[in-house]
């Protein structure tokens, strides 16, 4: 008996990671609200997914984004944020308001489940790159 738990310990944790995204497989994205309540759709013309994990990541995306416009349509890519760190209360009072004056989406992602299923390094965005729904590049950058 010992045995066969000390077995399930071991393995517990690859089964908690196996579900996050990889290169060369299909997109199994959550469904995820953005700033404005519609539902954000990764389709088969998704290029590109950049994910911001800590205000400072977004803070460093935003800077990128006033500086080029027309870069998520002009490379059909989304911009998708980790919101589980915020209070709901502080996102609808505060953060929401401030995301609607954006002249462009946020996909919010709002459970620990969808957030883990997205790669992450510490202090990094992540840009995951799509071909007809396919990831065929995952890399962590400081900047765009």
């Amino acid at each position: 008996m010992k045995q066969l738990f000390f077995a399930v310990m071991l393995l517990l944790p690859f089964g908690l990671f196996a579900d996050t995204l990889k290169e060369g497989t299909t997109i199994q994205a959550p469904v995820m609200k953005d700033q404005f309540e519609k539902t954000v759709d990764i389709t088969p013309q998704t290029k590109q997914i950049i994910i911001a994990y800590t205000k400072a990541q977004g803070d460093v995306l935003k800077a990128f984004l006033e500086a080029n416009p027309n870069y998520l349509s002009e490379n059909s890519a989304l911009y998708l944020m980790d919101a589980t760190a915020v209070p709901s209360m502080v996102m609808s009072m505060f953060m929401l308001p401030k995301f609607k004056k954006y002249p462009y989406a946020i996909g919010l992602l709002e459970n620990e489940k969808d957030v883990a299923y997205f790669p992450k390094k510490e202090d990094q965005l992540t840009i995951i790159t799509l071909n007809n729904l396919n990831v065929t590049a995952i890399d962590f950058k400081d900047k765009l």
